[in-house]
C-alpha cells in the first residue's frame, strides 16, 4: 500500500513538472511573437558569450523582453530593440533576425562576429539604426539594403566587408550616418548615393574605392556636415561643387589621386572646420577668400604642390 502511495506520489510531481514546464513554455511565448521568440533563440545558438551572461539570463522560463539587451515596443510587446555592444560576443548573425518585424534599434557594435551579412536583414522594414561597427563581418554588402526604407543611421565601420557597393541607394530618404570606413570596398562610389538629401555624414575613409566624384556633387546633399573620403583611390579634380554643401564641416580628401586646382568655391563653405587635402597632385594657388572662414581649424595641404595668392 505504502509503496503504490509511494509511485502515486511519483507520478503526480512528475506531471505537474511537465505541467509547470509546459506553462512556463506558453507563458513566455504569449508574451511576445512566436517569430520574435525563435528568432532570438536562433541568434542565441549562433554566438558563444564569454561572460556568461546571455546563455544564463536569455531563458524561456521568462519573456524576451525582460532579455538583457532586448526591448520590446509598450503597445504589442514586439522587439523593438537589440543593443549588445561591447561584450565580447563571437558568432554569426542568422537569417532569422530578418524575422524580428518591429525591430528598430540593432547594436551590435565592438564584438567579434564575422560572416556574411544575412540578405534576410534587408526585411527589417521599421529598422532606424543599424550598428555593426569594430567586428569583423567579410563578404559584400547585401545589393538590396535599400529596402530598409526607414534607415537613419548605418554604421559598419571597422569590419572586412569587400567588392562594390549596391547601386540604388535612393529608397534611403531618411538616412543621415553612413559609414562605412576601415573596410575593403572598391569601385566608385554609386551615383544614387549623391542623391539621398538626408545625408549629415558620409565617411568611406581607408577603402580602396575609385573614379571620380561627381562635379555637381552637392547639389542632392543640403545637410552634408562631414565627407570623409580620404585613404582611397580617387581620382580627378577636386569638385568644384563641393561649394554648393552650405553646412559642410569636416572636408577629408587626403591620400588619394586627385589633381588640379583647389576650387574657389571651397570658399563658400563659411561653416568648414577641417579639410584635409594632401597629399594628393593638387596644385596652383590657394584661393584667397579661404582665409575668410573663421571657422577654419585644421587646413591640411602643407605637402601639396601649391603657392599663396599674391
Amino acid at each position: 500500500m505504502e509503496k503504490a502511495h509511494f509511485l502515486f506520489l511519483v507520478a503526480l510531481v512528475a506531471s505537474l513538472a511537465t505541467a509547470s514546464s509546459s506553462t512556463t513554455n506558453v507563458v513566455a511565448r504569449n508574451n511576445t511573437n512566436d517569430h520574435d521568440l525563435d528568432a532570438l533563440l536562433a541568434f542565441k545558438a549562433a554566438i558563444s558569450d564569454p561572460q556568461n551572461i546571455l546563455p544564463t539570463n536569455w531563458s524561456t522560463s521568462t519573456s524576451v523582453c525582460n532579455w538583457i539587451g532586448i526591448t520590446c515596443n509598450r503597445r504589442h510587446r514586439r522587439v523593438a530593440a537589440i543593443q549588445l555592444p561591447k561584450m565580447g560576443l563571437v558568432g554569426t548573425i542568422p537569417p532569422q533576425l530578418g524575422n524580428l518585424s518591429f525591430l528598430v534599434w540593432l547594436d551590435l557594435e565592438n564584438n567579434s562576429f564575422h560572416g556574411n551579412l544575412p540578405t534576410q536583414m534587408v526585411h527589417l522594414r521599421r529598422l532606424k539604426y543599424f550598428n555593426l561597427a569594430f567586428n569583423s563581418f567579410d563578404g559584400s554588402l547585401p545589393t538590396t539594403l535599400s529596402n530598409a526604407t526607414m534607415l537613419e543611421t548605418i554604421r559598419f565601420g571597422t569590419n572586412l566587408i569587400t567588392g562594390y557597393l549596391p547601386q540604388d541607394w535612393s529608397a534611403l530618404q531618411n538616412l543621415e550616418f553612413l559609414d562605412m570606413e576601415n573596410n575593403q570596398l572598391d569601385g566608385p562610389l554609386p551615383r544614387s548615393l549623391f542623391n539621398v538629401s538626408s545625408l549629415q555624414i558620409f565617411s568611406f575613409t581607408n577603402n580602396t574605392l575609385s573614379g571620380y566624384l561627381p562635379a555637381r556633387i552637392c547639389d542632392h546633399l543640403p545637410q552634408l556636415k562631414g565627407l570623409y573620403l580620404s585613404n582611397n583611390e580617387f581620382s580627378g579634380a577636386v569638385p568644384a561643387g563641393i561649394g554648393g554643401c552650405p553646412r559642410l564641416q569636416v572636408l577629408s580628401l587626403s591620400y588619394n589621386n586627385l589633381a588640379g586646382n583647389i576650387p574657389k568655391e571651397i570658399s563658400n563653405l563659411t561653416m568648414l572646420r577641417v579639410v584635409f587635402l594632401a597629399p594628393n597632385d593638387v596644385q596652383g594657388q590657394i584661393p584667397a577668400d579661404i582665409g575668410n572662414l573663421t571657422n577654419l581649424e585644421q587646413l591640411g595641404i602643407e605637402v601639396a604642390n601649391l603657392t599663396g595668392n599674391n
